[in-house]
């Protein structure tokens, strides 16, 4: 198999996905901190809180934590650095996606990355669990998220229960007129939004994988360039070596045979 071949076959693909998934990681990141600013003002506003329409989970219980990983390899550190942080908690559920993650011994429930983007309701479940049962303490992504094409980074971000900023105090005297139900509105404002940031933590996470292959199969082109190029200097110097050593021999046989 010519390895160098395959590798630029990967290359090709991976340069053919980074700038759609660029542009789409690019584009949900706007609306992300929209989403999540609207989130915060509603779910931290104190008469909500002192008329009991918002319940917290209770802090004692375990952590949900969902990793997120890929399909492929050959993406540098993009699956290890997630398995790490996998293979370090202990205590917390665990939602698994990507078949290069290790998969560990007690899950939650367990995806490719195919099986994830196909069907979401697989996951949506588990977050109306934590916010309608309220059956863990928080929700939190780990995942490799995406800020530009140089920088990409391992984070872990708590997106259930949504902590006040200090910004977020002059709205939180805020009266909210509701002609509905106004509890179950909430929960379900609430699993719209952590369905929308999983979605946006997946898409930021697949424009990370493809940079990350990207720069892999580049540098490894780089690489077997260069043990090409040694091979080849390898090469001229034994043939240079081979010519010295036949016309040395040439010279000796003639010399003898005018003895």
């Amino acid at each position: 198999m010519n390895i160098k071949a395959v590798v630029k076959v990967m290359n090709f693909h991976a340069l053919l996905r980074v700038e759609a998934s660029r542009k789409q990681a690019e584009r949900y990141q706007t609306m992300e901190s929209e989403l999540e600013n609207m989130m915060r003002i509603v779910m931290n506003n104190r008469n909500l809180r002192l008329d009991k329409r918002i319940a917290l989970p209770d802090p004692n219980q375990p952590v949900l934590r969902i990793y997120m990983g890929s399909d492929y390899g050959f993406c540098g550190s993009v699956n290890s650095s997630v398995s790490n942080v996998l293979a370090r908690d202990g205590d917390a559920s665990k939602i698994v996606v990507g078949k290069k993650l290790r998969r560990p011994k007690h899950v939650e429930l367990f995806l490719t990355q195919e099986e994830y983007f196909s069907d979401l309701s697989r996951v949506r479940k588990y977050l109306e669990q934590a916010v309608r049962e309220r059956k863990w303490s928080a929700v939190e992504l780990v995942y490799n998220h995406f800020y530009n094409l140089s920088s990409v980074k391992q984070i872990t971000k708590r997106i259930y229960p949504l902590e006040a900023q200090p910004e977020d105090q002059e709205h939180q005297w805020d009266d909210f007129e509701v002609e509905t139900d106004v509890v179950r509105l909430l929960e379900d404002m609430m699993v719209s939004y952590l369905t929308y940031e999983l979605k946006i933590a997946a898409v930021s996470a697949y424009a990370s994988e493809n940079i990350m292959r990207q720069n892999a199969t580049t540098e490894s082109l780089k690489k077997l360039d260069e043990r090409e190029e040694e091979e080849l200097r390898e090469a001229r110097k034994l043939r240079t070596q081979k010519g010295f050593q036949k016309t040395i021999d040439s010279y000796i046989k003639q010399k003898s045979l005018k003895i």
